[in-house]
């Protein structure tokens, strides 16, 4: 195992959302059912903005796609779009609810969601989903989709099997998204000091598994209503109030029409390999 592969699983275990599944011994269902201002949230943040429309640049219109790690279909929505067929794969039956409702109100019907973790997803599976019914020749050749995506869904302490998986699947590109500034200082704040693992990490393991992917970096500032922007820190080791003074000493709260607002700057990474 490589220093970047041990550093990737050290920051799963240890600062991942997957460490709260744990340490509360709840299922990803039951994390995301507790967190549903999660869409409001990405309605204020900008994602995903000019990552959809780069990514959406590189599909032509009729391919197949395979959103690992959905959630409520900030991606797979609007892809499906131009696609012929989209398999959105979540672990949380409550997300692709979310997702199965919206696409019915967009009158789109042509995504087939799957309730499941990647690890868990078998060879050929994604193949014989879109080889069921509607389109019988989606499919063939090398790989079982044309392009596939993770957005912030890379949470595998073995990140090599995980990646290698997605590749092998993909017959025509493969995107990944993921953070690319250093920690937010409210989070280290929140949870005191952890792992950290940025895009630059997954380059490097990329690189090791002779995988060249392009990268291109995208800046977002936005605010978030503050009671939201605290959801997001519900098992903090600190008090709300304890927040709030933080993020006051910063200088990033604001009022605005009566209410107090919290000010964020990130970064997002787009990593993609196209053949």
């Amino acid at each position: 195992m490589s220093h970047w592969t041990e550093s990737w699983r050290d920051f799963v275990k240890k600062t991942s959302y997957k460490h709260v599944l744990a340490d509360e011994k709840i299922s990803d269902d039951q994390f995301w059912r507790s967190y549903a201002v999660y869409d409001r949230i990405l309605s204020y943040s900008g994602y995903p903005g000019a990552i959809l429309q780069r990514i959406s640049s590189f599909i032509p219109a009729g391919s197949t796609f395979l959103d690992i790690g959905a959630g409520t279909g900030a991606f797979a929505l609007p892809v499906s779009r131009k696609t012929r067929r989209t398999v959105a794969l979540d672990p949380s039956a409550y997300q692709l609810g979310v997702l199965r409702e919206k696409a019915k109100e967009e009158g789109l019907n042509n995504i087939t969601t799957l309730e499941k973790m990647w690890h868990y997803v078998g060879p050929g599976e994604i193949h014989g989903i879109l080889d069921d019914g509607l389109d019988k020749n989606l499919v063939g050749g090398t790989g079982e989709v044309d392009y596939s995506l993770a957005s912030y869904s890379l949470f595998d302490e073995d990140i090599v099997g995980f990646l290698q998986k997605m590749i092998d699947v993909s017959k025509k590109g493969a995107f990944i998204v993921f953070r690319a500034g250093e920690p937010e200082p409210l989070s280290e704040f929140a949870y005191g000091s952890k792992p950290f693992a940025n895009y630059i990490c997954l380059q490097h393991i990329l690189a090791d598994m002779g995988c060249e992917f392009c990268t291109e970096i995208f800046d977002r500032s936005y605010a978030l209503p503050v009671d939201l922007a605290l959801r997001q820190y519900r098992y903090s080791i600190k008090t709300q109030a304890e927040l709030i003074d933080f993020l006051r000493a910063e200088g990033r709260l604001q009022e605005k029409d009566g209410a107090l607002w919290a000010s964020f700057a990130t970064k997002d990474a787009l990593l993609y390999l196209i053949h």
